[in-house]
């Protein structure tokens, strides 16, 4: 089944929002000649990437490559038509049977290279692992390497780790959902996909309580696939690509949710046209309203979206990603201010036992309220996140040991005194350690770990600080 899309007519995204009066893209007389003898560019695509790509239960292409897709044909007056099929490995045969032109989006391997060039690439993101809460953030990937991890078919993410780990072991899949589901049910340790696709398909399907436990340094380029039968295709897709700005990007990436949203059909104003101006009117306002009304869900869609990506569904504070993203930023501030800082990982003292005694409901229970207590008695500047299970970690930005000493006591007694929702009294470990210049953040939370473990092996409800040397 075919699918004929006039993109640079559809409404969808970031076209239902701008006009689209475009410069376009300069193009040679021969590139226009092949476009006009082509008519038509036949695409396949994922259909269940998203939020990247996809096909819905209207058989449309959707999804943030939608957008792209709908920018360039408007850019390079393209027409694209969709070729749906039911899986990656699917699209991927088409291409090479010559039923496709293009691949949505691809990757440079070198098992591909034989059939398919790539485009310039336009998006980055970082490959992670979504994993069971209880198994704790790593920095380096080869701390896990050994373990088992499923990933779906035909995506090059499984070539490019099994080149660079040789003795990985890797389980394929159909789906994003059907990997989720075998971490969920122990099959295996992780499962492997970019952060916005883990996060959108951990929500879509209700897996909610998986985690993202590694942060590869590995990144998918997002490049369009182009079938080696058209390289005057590749060469028009990639000026169509360095035409675009970093405006209109950002604005498909903030758009993507509309695919949510279809726009009604406009079929009706044609015929609200020969009842006059006054109909018409009538007709653009309530469009008008009706539109904006949209927009504003669709912006709290993405709103939600980027605080699950970012914030820990338990207690709301934020998750191990987001606390890697703002170490990042330290690091880099403390290079040009030569001014350091310093982190405090705590956690609850014996909460096994809570568990066992109250059981999990009411342990969640506790460590939603210690997290309010963390949240209320940090500087601004700082930023508290749950590291995993009982665990807390405490970022002080331009703060030294003694600083975060300080803070630590506050918070150790605030936590000693403070009426939890049992009848017994609850403390906490404190283990600190300061950034040193030149170091991976890998080894300051290993320090501030260590100190942690002593806290815990001296009795507990204690804080020690790493040396300083």
């Amino acid at each position: 089944m075919t699918k004929t899309i006039i993109l640079k007519l559809v409404p969808i995204g970031l076209l239902a929002s701008q006009s689209l009066a475009f410069a376009g893209v300069s193009l040679t007389s021969e590139e226009q000649t092949y476009l006009s003898q082509k008519k038509v560019i036949n695409m396949c695509v994922d259909p269940d990437w998203l939020p990247y790509e996809g096909i819905d239960e209207r058989g449309e292409f959707t999804g943030i490559m939608s957008d792209f897709y709908a920018l360039w044909s408007a850019k390079s007056n393209m027409s694209i038509q969709l070729i749906n099929t039911s899986s990656w490995e699917q699209s991927l045969q088409f291409l090479q049977d010559g039923k496709c032109d293009i691949l949505a989006s691809a990757q440079d391997v070198p098992s591909r290279r034989e059939w398919l060039n790539v485009s310039k690439p336009f998006i980055f993101y970082p490959l992670a692992v979504a994993t069971q809460p209880d198994h704790q953030f790593v920095v380096k990937f080869e701390q896990i390497q050994h373990r088992d991890f499923v990933m779906v078919e035909g995506y090059a993410g499984v070539e490019l780790l099994r080149n660079r780990y040789p003795d990985i072991t890797i389980t394929t899949v159909d789906t994003p959902r059907e990997g989720l589901k075998m971490v969920e049910s122990g099959k295996a340790y992780g499962y492997i996909d970019t952060v916005p696709t883990i996060n959108y398909q951990m929500l879509r399907w209700g897996i909610s309580h998986l985690k993202i436990s590694n942060v590869l340094d590995l990144q998918y380029a997002m490049s369009v696939g182009v079938s080696t039968r058209e390289p005057q295709l590749l060469e028009i897709f990639n000026k169509a690509i360095a035409d675009t700005t970093k405006v209109e990007r950002q604005r498909v990436l903030n758009n993507w949710l509309s695919i949510e949203y279809p726009q009604q059909s406009n079929t009706i104003i044609f015929w609200q046209l020969l009842v006059g101006v006054l109909l018409l009117l009538t007709v653009v306002i309530y469009r008008y309203r009706q539109v904006h009304h949209q927009n504003q869900n669709l912006q709290n869609l993405n709103n939600q979206l980027e605080r699950i990506s970012r914030h820990d569904h338990l207690t709301g504070l934020a998750n191990r990603y987001a606390l890697h993203e703002r170490f990042n930023i330290e690091i880099e501030a403390s290079a040009q201010s030569k001014q350091g800082f310093s982190i405090i990982m705590l956690d609850v003292d014996y909460f096994k036992k809570i568990n066992d005694q109250y059981g999990h409901d009411i342990g969640d229970e506790i460590i939603k309220e210690f997290a309010r207590l963390l949240r209320s008695m940090v500087r601004e500047n700082d930023l508290v996140g749950r590291w995993g299970g009982e665990e807390f970690l405490i970022l002080c930005s331009q703060t030294t040991r003694n600083g975060a000493f300080q803070l630590a006591e506050q918070v150790r007694q605030q936590v000693q005194n403070y009426t939890f929702a049992i009848a017994q009294q609850i403390t906490a470990s404190f283990g600190i350690s300061e950034y040193r210049h030149g170091e991976t953040i890998g080894d300051t939370i290993k320090r501030a770990d260590d100190a942690l473990y002593l806290a815990k092996n001296k009795g507990r409800n204690l804080i020690v600080m790493a040396g300083p040397d």
